[in-house]
């Protein structure tokens, strides 16, 4: 099973958005018991729909910043796989208290929420952004730092790992953290493949790269990056001693961005479609435009993906174009 035999009901938060739907599509044929927690922001509806009439789904419109209701909402859970967060990362500059709300604070009410009634383990969606420009040019691992982030989502990340790491040794939680690369599949809401695509369909004659062209980043897919925390949370336990641990979750392999467009180019078939680069030192402040770190520490424990990242590039933008489900 997904998550193994010890767990019966999982409490998702974000469990309406791109990773968490997934989630929750993987759970339930599994016969776990899924409660969805997720006040649409960023979730929709229409991802958890087709589950309103499973007997062992829950969902509740509500927003983790509401303690009162998380605690009332989440006893009875065996554990907690917490996606919730500000996902808007370009729009980060002009509001950047929805970072520290949204994420940091959030993170907060959840691990507060788990001590008042008593469950134990979480599983968390990171960031490559908490690495700031250390992954620049050089792959970082897990061990990297100091962590001075260049956005304020990759800082209200670092706020809530600090959190889950305090209350892990503090109060017995079980933490597992992932550091993802970017990760992308059917469903997704934002990101270079989802403004590419829409960028295409406005304009076939030709796509704007912003920034400088020289992008790269690690991409990979959004079921291997969900098997990957499952693999952990299964084969790493937690202990007393060492009750929270960070992992990076990727491909060994990244995508250039002049690549991605020549992708969409192709699998859009407008051949003919010019792609012009912006020229520009970043494509928005805060923006990573080079992302590199090593998946040695989990790839050691037996664990890797599939795919490359110019093969997982390619089967999200066949799913987001609605043609196979993208086996290469």
């Amino acid at each position: 099973m997904l998550l193994g035999d010890s767990i019966h009901k999982v409490f998702v938060t974000g469990g309406a958005g791109f990773i968490g739907s997934h989630i929750v599509d993987m759970l339930l044929p599994q016969g776990y018991e899924v409660t969805v927690y997720d006040n649409l922001s960023n979730g929709k509806i229409e991802y958890i729909s087709h589950h309103f009439n499973k007997p062992r789904f829950h969902f509740i419109q509500a927003d983790v910043l509401d303690l009162p209701k998380l605690i009332d909402n989440l006893r009875g859970h065996d554990l907690v796989w917490h996606l919730a967060a500000n996902t808007d990362i370009i729009g980060g500059y002009t509001q950047p208290e929805r970072d520290l709300r949204d994420c940091t604070m959030a993170a907060f009410n959840i691990v507060e929420a788990m001590r008042l009634t008593g469950i134990r383990p979480i599983l968390f969606s990171s960031t490559g952004a908490v690495y700031g420009d250390l992954c620049k040019d050089l792959s970082v691992s897990e061990s990297a730092g100091p962590l001075l982030p260049v956005s304020t989502y990759g800082a209200g990340k670092i706020g809530s790992e600090a959190f889950l790491s305090a209350y892990s040794y503090v109060y017995g939680l079980q933490a597992w953290i992932f550091r993802f690369g970017n990760v992308i599949g059917a469903r997704m809401t934002h990101g270079v493949i989802y403004d590419f695509i829409n960028k295409m369909r406005q304009n076939p004659r030709e796509l704007l790269i912003r920034g400088d062209g020289q992008q790269e980043k690690n991409y990979f897919l959004v079921e291997e990056c969900i098997e990957g925390m499952a693999f952990a949370f299964r084969n790493i336990p937690m202990t007393d001693e060492h009750p929270c641990d960070v992992f990076n979750l990727g491909t060994t392999s990244i995508s250039k961005v002049t690549t991605i467009a020549e992708i969409i180019r192709e699998e859009m078939n407008f051949p003919e479609a010019n792609i012009l680069i912006e020229g520009t030192k970043k494509a928005w402040p805060g923006d990573q435009p080079r992302v590199h770190f090593t998946v040695d520490k989990i790839n050691k424990l037996q664990w890797k993906t599939c795919y490359s990242s110019d093969e997982a590039v390619r089967i999200a933008v066949r799913r987001m174009l609605g043609k196979t489900d993208g086996m290469v």
